[in-house]
This record gives C-alpha cells, sequence and structure tokens, in this order.
C-alpha cells in the first residue's frame, strides 16, 4: 500500500464514485474482453448483510436483482477494506455475481465466467481473487483512476457486549439460531447444518 501512496494519487471523489469508476473500467478492460457484459449494478461501502466482526472473511456481497424494486444488483464492499487493489480485485468477484445475477452461487456457472475475467479459486471459488493477469490489470486501474478514498473501519474495537445472546444466521437459506459468544468463540467451522454450505454462518 504504502508503494502505491508514492505512485499515486487518491480519487478526486467519493468512494461510490470510486466504485462505480472501477466497475466501468473492469468492464472495459476485462469482461468485455472475456465476452461478458457487466449489468447495471449500484455499489456502496457498506457492511454486508448479516455481517459482523467475527466473520473477517467476508469483504462483499451482491444481491440478486429480484431484492430489488429497481431490478438491479446492488453490491456491498466492506468499509473494513481499504486497499484500493484489494478492494477492486473485490468487486471484480461481487461482478461475476452480477454477471451471473446469483444464479449459480459459487457452483459451475460462477466459476465459468471467473475463470474467464482471470479470477481463480484455489480451492473453493467462494474466495476467487485475481491471478496474476488480472493483478496486472488492476495495478493499471489502480495508477490510472488513483487511490481509494477510504480508510478501514476497525470494527474490532467496539465495545462488546458480552451478555446479549447473538444470532447465527446462514447466508444461503433460512437456517438460523441464538447462542451465547462463549459458544461461538469455541465454534471450529462455520458450515450451515440446515444446507451444508461451508462457511455461510454469520454472527449477528
Amino acid at each position: 500500500m504504502q508503494n502505491l501512496m508514492i505512485q499515486n494519487k487518491l480519487f478526486n471523489g467519493t468512494r461510490e464514485e470510486y466504485l462505480q469508476k472501477a466497475k466501468d473500467e473492469l468492464n472495459e478492460r476485462v469482461f468485455k474482453q472475456a465476452g461478458y457484459e457487466i449489468p447495471e449494478v449500484k455499489i456502496a461501502c457498506s457492511w454486508a448483510l448479516g455481517t459482523a466482526d467475527k466473520n473477517k472473511k467476508t469483504l462483499g456481497q451482491c444481491v440478486p436483482r429480484s431484492w430489488s424494486k429497481a431490478n438491479i444488483n446492488e453490491i456491498m464492499i466492506m468499509p473494513t477494506v481499504d486497499d484500493s487493489e484489494q478492494v477492486i480485485d473485490t468487486l471484480a468477484h461481487e461482478l461475476v455475481h452480477a454477471v451471473d445475477d446469483n444464479k449459480s452461487g459459487h457452483g459451475a456457472g460462477f466459476r465459468k465466467i471467473c475463470l474467464a475475467v482471470g479470477l481463480n479459486g484455489s480451492s473453493q471459488m467462494r474466495y476467487a481473487c485475481a491471478g496474476d493477469e488480472l493483478k496486472q490489470t488492476i495495478t493499471e486501474i489502480v495508477k490510472d483512476i488513483g487511490l481509494y478514498p477510504h480508510s478501514e473501519l476497525q470494527i474490532h474495537k467496539r465495545k462488546r457486549q458480552t451478555t446479549r445472546m447473538l444470532k447465527v444466521s446462514c447466508t444461503e437459506c433460512e437456517f438460523s439460531y441464538r447462542t451465547s459468544r462463549k459458544n461461538i468463540e469455541s465454534m471450529t467451522n462455520y458450515t450451515c447444518n440446515g444446507c451444508g454450505e461451508e462457511h455461510a454462518l454469520v454472527v449477528e
């Protein structure tokens, strides 16, 4: 990040304007070249639905058009991310969901688009991120448009309520339950007992 700060100026605009600009650049330089067109989307620096500081692996989220009265995909980039290249890498992942309209989850349809645009999932496509070629393109985008105008929100510094029962819910289905923070902190995996999806449980 320090090297980028030396080479690049901060983007002159809001975070949402930056994310839309990055989307346009990805569409022209990456998605169209792979034969895909990014649909109309709204993108915000915002907490993903149902996330909390316990689920640190969540960097972004895309919701299907059916959830929107405007019939468009909405993407949230977590405010815990401020590295410009990581932000655009995460955005590329969520834009694949938008192209697919969340129909494939992280399955075969999602994987096909990911590989076409240069996102690689070494073990699980849920964590698909930029391969070497796409990383280079992202670096060039940052050089052209500037740095993401945002500083990380360190949610882990907030004061915790220790007695409240917390809700554990699945991002893929309607399964949920409440339990103590002590039980949550002793959990060894986040596999949903309802649908079986790995890393799907989030704490609210």
